[in-house]
């Protein structure tokens, strides 16, 4: 270990101390080091200077502290040493027992702590595999005009590229994010998609800023170089979302399109139909399972609610012990269950390996590239038709038109090195698709001065409920995709709540979550050998999840702050808004579905949580560009096109009137291959 951090900052005997404090906290044993050597020490010395400055004045805290309650790291018993941590101020504490779990349970790559649990990111035998990325080209090979210019390589982006590539359009595909390694999303605990904490790898990075307006009035700075849940946590790179997902691939319910319909519009509400119906997308959703990959059961009871022409490309991922326990107790209950679809490989395809079930599915890239995006699926198919052109590392920053509807190109602008400064370069286009997301979306289009008043309006994402044990069975490993059973029987039906949610199985949790439930546990294990001891021997409580259909507030909106750029000069993105009541409604009514579900599995001291969407978005964000029939009620018509433009479309989520109660990327990619077939008709 190379001792900057460390060193830099405390003396050689402040650094004994500090051995000793963490490694009675996380004490060592026969099979795996203390906390000390078991990663805090190796995680404060890389970045105590960076993400982990936040530490500094805890430890100065903890050790004047611990000199002036007599702590020797020398002379002090085990156990004289427990009850002197004990007694300090619990901020104190909050934050020494924050860096140990941090350490030695995430760390940036294999702690010691993943041993200690037998969390193990890939099976034994596995040999991990990092394909090269896509080929990027170089900014001095674009060329000065394309046919298309799709702004956007993540899941609606690349589908509508590679659509319009293989129908002879030249299209230039321009990605924010980096091209990164398979290798580089994964096994990092703490900056990986889902750690959510740090500098996150597939995150905006550092001068990308977002200004939330707080319900008092007052407003906070979202850094993207920050947490990524506080940012948004979108993930930025070739494939965007799909790159790290677990793959849950669900079709939206034919109510999911007809919602104002079915349930009236509440109050302050900006609820709607789409203009078109289940039947219109249900083609594209044929196309795109066989295209992506999915693996599923369409003769299951979630999977005959949704007419289709055939059955999934693959079977359904095998049965395992949370689905058969899961099923047993909702048959109990009266509902009904269902293999959860993924576009994960439940068998070899298209040259590439079937799931191998590793721990680490959700928020990690695969480590035998079993798991479908838009990365290893389409953008393949988009540059093999020679048409197609990948460009990364660069942002377009301004749609260029006419100032009469019809745009004319792009300014994109990029850097040579993170210490270069920004360059930028003008390509003409006939048309221009735009899929970077609810939030980046309407920020170009805003920024450009393209689009009507429902730009950036409507914007939502999912409310999420959730009951979890600590206690019960032992119905769950650690093993991957992580979820496996689904109920819909609170999906529209009898049991109708704004549309409810589907539910289904929580994962196992990863170490470092796991950790921190053990303060909440009965008694609390928060540190010490007792701590340990539970951390090796605990079961996988169960948990149910739901992803509850959002009703949008009129009040939520992505605008332009007028007094804040990044780093390129292009205005931030200014959000706004709070859940709906109707969506607060939904939220508890579903966490109640949870409980009950969790409880007739004989889970034990279950904790429920209802959390209706937060205006800074998620992965799932939303509405923003909204398809509509009327000019005066969307962003966009029913084909996608920006309404008072003639050549520039929306091929995100942004389209999205309503979210549906499921994960929508499958939704996303029909959607975007719809919008590139009804371009090309139009051309015609």
């Amino acid at each position: 270990m190379t001792a900057t951090g460390l060193a830099d900052t405390f003396g050689p005997d402040e650094r004994d101390v500090l051995r000793t404090l963490f490694d009675t906290i996380i004490p060592a044993d026969e099979a795996t080091p203390g906390g000390w050597d078991g990663g805090v020490a190796r995680l404060l010395d890389e970045h105590l200077q960076d993400f982990m400055s936040w530490a500094r004045p805890s430890l100065f805290h903890a050790l004047s502290d611990l000199e002036k309650a007599g702590f020797s790291h020398a002379a002090s018993s085990h156990a004289a040493r427990e009850r002197l941590i004990s007694s300090l101020p619990q901020e104190t504490l909050g934050a020494l027992l924050r860096i140990a779990y941090e350490g030695y349970y995430a760390g940036t790559s294999a702690p010691a702590g993943w041993a200690t649990t037998g969390f193990k990111p890939v099976p034994l035998g596995v040999s991990p595999l990092d394909p090269d990325p896509a080929a990027s080209i170089r900014p001095e090979h674009v060329r000065s005009h394309y046919d298309v210019v799709v702004v956007g390589a993540g899941a609606g982006g690349v589908v509508a590229a590679r659509e319009l590539a293989a129908a002879g359009r030249e299209v230039l595909l321009v990605e924010r994010g980096a091209n990164h390694r398979n290798s580089e999303l994964r096994g990092n605990h703490l900056q990986g998609k889902r750690a959510e904490l740090y500098q996150v790898t597939a995150g905006a990075g550092e001068g990308d800023l977002r200004i939330l307006e707080n319900q008092d009035g007052t407003t906070t700075t979202l850094a993207g170089n920050g947490s990524g849940q506080a940012y948004g946590l979108n993930a930025m790179t070739v494939g965007g979302g799909t790159r790290l997902w677990q793959g849950m691939a669900w079709r939206f319910y034919p109510e999911d399109f007809a919602m104002a319909s079915t349930y009236g519009v509440p109050p302050d509400s900006t609820l709607a139909d789409w203009p078109f119906g289940y039947d219109e997308l249900a083609p594209y959703y044929d196309q795109i399972e066989q295209q992506l990959g999915v693996s599923g059961d369409a003769a299951s009871a979630m999977a005959t609610r949704t007419p289709r022409t055939g059955p999934y490309p693959m079977p359904a991922l095998p049965d395992d012990m949370a689905r058969a326990q899961f099923g047993k107790a909702a048959a109990r209950l009266g509902w009904d269950t269902s293999p959860i679809p993924f576009a994960i490989n439940s068998v070899p395809r298209n040259g590439r390996a079937a799931c191998v079930r590793c721990a680490q599915c959700v928020g990690h890239s695969c480590p035998v590239d079993a798991k479908n995006g838009t990365q290893n699926t389409f953008l393949p198919r988009a540059l093999a038709t020679g048409r197609c052109s990948l460009l990364t590392d660069a942002r377009v920053t301004e749609i260029l038109h006419d100032g009469k509807g019809r745009a004319t190109g792009a300014r994109i602008v990029f850097r040579r090195g993170n210490t270069s400064p920004p360059e930028e370069l003008q390509v003409t286009a006939d048309a221009l698709v735009i899929a970077s997301g609810a939030i980046e979306t309407p920020r170009l289009l805003l920024t450009s001065g393209l689009g009507n008043d429902w730009v950036g309006r409507n914007h939502h994402s999912h409310g999420i409920a959730m009951a979890s044990a600590l206690g019960g069975p032992n119905v769950k490993t650690p093993d991957g995709p992580g979820h496996s059973v689904a109920t819909v029987q609170f999906v529209h039906g009898q049991h109708k709540i704004w549309g409810g949610g589907v539910m289904f199985d929580l994962p196992a949790p990863y170490p470092l979550l796991k950790a921190q439930v053990g303060q909440f546990a009965s008694p609390p294990v928060r540190f010490g050998q007792a701590h340990k001891t539970w951390m090796r021997d605990s079961r996988v409580f169960p948990g149910a999840l739901s992803m509850v259909q959002e009703i949008p507030h009129a009040a939520a909106r992505v605008s332009l702050d007028t007094q804040r750029t990044d780093t390129l000069g292009m205005p931030v993105a200014r959000l706004r808004g709070t859940p709906h009541p109707a969506s607060v409604e939904a939220a508890e009514y579903m966490a109640s579905r949870c409980r009950e579900w969790v409880q007739e599995l004989g889970g034990e001291s279950i904790f429920t949580m209802a959390a209706p969407g937060a205006p800074q978005g998620a992965e799932h964000s939303a509405g923003t560009a909204r398809l509509g029939a009327d000019p005066h009620s969307s962003a966009c018509d029913p084909t996608g096109r920006l309404w008072h433009t003639s050549n520039v479309y929306v091929a995100d989520a942004s389209l999205h009137p309503t979210n549906g109660g499921f994960n929508p990327g499958l939704t996303v990619m029909a959607n975007a291959m719809r919008v590139a077939q009804l371009m090309q008709e139009e051309r015609r």
